[in-house]
């Protein structure tokens, strides 16, 4: 399944709701305001370091940059996936959009 995380974590439940149903091997794909999750130092970083763990997370290439993150700024493991690599996922997993 892919888990895809649209809003902020400081704003919204959707990664907290994300990471109740979350399930070893599933995708946790953060795009626009949902990048802020995979910020180093941020409050969510030991939360998505634990996600890692079983998990692949990415982030939207296109909403760092947007909101002027670097690639350095960004927990370690964390990829980045272009619209070609989202659509990719989306197509090949079951989708569900939190927030």
């Amino acid at each position: 399944m892919l888990h895809i995380v649209k809003r902020s974590p400081y704003e919204s439940s959707a990664l907290n709701d994300s990471l109740k149903y979350i399930r070893e091997k599933d995708i946790l794909l953060l795009t626009e305001d949902g990048i802020y999750s995979a910020k180093k130092g941020g409050k969510f970083e030991n939360l998505i370091k634990g996600v890692l763990q079983n998990n692949k997370v990415f982030c939207l290439v296109a909403d760092v940059k947007a909101r002027g993150i670097s690639e350095s700024e960004l927990i370690e493991n964390v990829s980045l996936i272009d619209y070609k690599g989202f659509v990719e996922k989306v197509c090949d997993h079951n989708p569900v959009t939190w927030g």
